[in-house]
């Protein structure tokens, strides 16, 4: 299968991305910004090189290995004009130091389930293989290819989502998926796009179509004190699942702060910096809430 996409990560023995141990692949792009992103290197479609310049030791070699002489010397220091830089991560393989990663690369289906036969024998006993990211149907005819290869070799298949993808899209995704882990982080509009860069309407429809053609969904609900963690946001956003088919559990996931140290380690700004996570009193709190609309809770992944 000659269809390529581009994947970050592929994450062995996984057991919070779906049921029993799972292999997750991680796949670029997202059309979120989530202010707290565990991923926020993978939020760009395209492959990055990511720069880390505490460890960079200006040897040049970099500079001398990019095919698209991308990266030059400014006062002793390496600068990369990112107009010519392709993302083909040449510089990274000949970092001496490992100033230089690249985030992504191109895999053909076929590639990807040769990773995923290594770990197979999780996959046919009680676990399977996850699509994640980013926002996996980003890359919709990647995401189909692979699911549709996947269901011959009968593993699960989890798709790991936002929700805010085109409404055909995760459609044709469903009729190939066995369960969606369906993010819902807030339920006012408003505030969801403060804090994500785009409203929850379509989210939200999107949700409710999966609901209608009989998907099997998982609600993940990233718990964030001070942002949507109200009980007015809580009970609004139970009594909304409560009322859908095919939902098989609420996780509550508490917000820790592995975030800001992967914002830090690229140097990207990290919006919360001061932000600590939920007290037990307040996610208990919670799942009693959903618990009260007759929903099965789980605290984590």
């Amino acid at each position: 299968m000659d269809t390529k996409g581009i994947i970050f990560d592929i994450k062995k023995y996984s057991i919070h991305d779906g049921p029993g141990t799972r292999t997750t692949a991680h796949l670029k792009g997202c059309p979120l910004a989530c202010w707290w992103c565990h991923n926020p290197e993978s939020q760009a479609l395209r492959p990055a090189v990511l720069f880390r310049h505490e460890r960079c030791i200006a040897c040049g070699s970099c500079a001398d290995a990019c095919p698209n002489h991308a990266i030059f010397v400014v006062g002793g220091a390496l600068v990369t004009d990112e107009a010519f830089c392709t993302g083909c991560g040449t510089c990274a393989d000949v970092c001496p130091s490992e100033a230089r990663e690249i985030c992504g690369r191109e895999y053909t289906v076929d590639e990807l389930m040769g990773e995923f036969a290594k770990d197979e024998i999780f996959s046919r006993n009680g676990g399977g293989v996850t699509f994640s990211g980013g926002e996996p149907m980003m890359q919709p005819e990647f995401m189909l290819e692979a699911l549709k290869a996947c269901g011959e070799e009968g593993y699960h298949r989890c798709v790991d989502t936002c929700g805010f993808v085109q409404k055909k899209v995760i459609l044709d995704i469903a009729k190939e998926t066995d369960l969606f882990l369906y993010d819902v982080k807030h339920m006012d509009p408003a505030e969801h796009k403060k804090y994500t860069g785009v409203d929850n309407v379509v989210i939200l429809e999107n949700l409710k179509a999966l609901s209608d053609a009989g998907a099997a969904i998982n609600i993940r609900f990233p718990f964030m004190p001070g942002i949507n963690t109200s009980d007015e946001n809580v009970t609004a956003m139970a009594e909304m699942v409560s009322k859908l088919r095919g939902v098989t559990g609420v996780n509550i996931l508490p917000y820790h702060t592995a975030a800001k140290g992967k914002h830090e380690r690229w140097h990207i700004e990290y919006k919360l910096p001061d932000l600590m996570p939920p007290t037990a009193n307040m996610t208990n709190r919670a799942q009693r809430i959903f618990e009260s609309y007759g929903l099965k809770v789980t605290i984590g992944g």
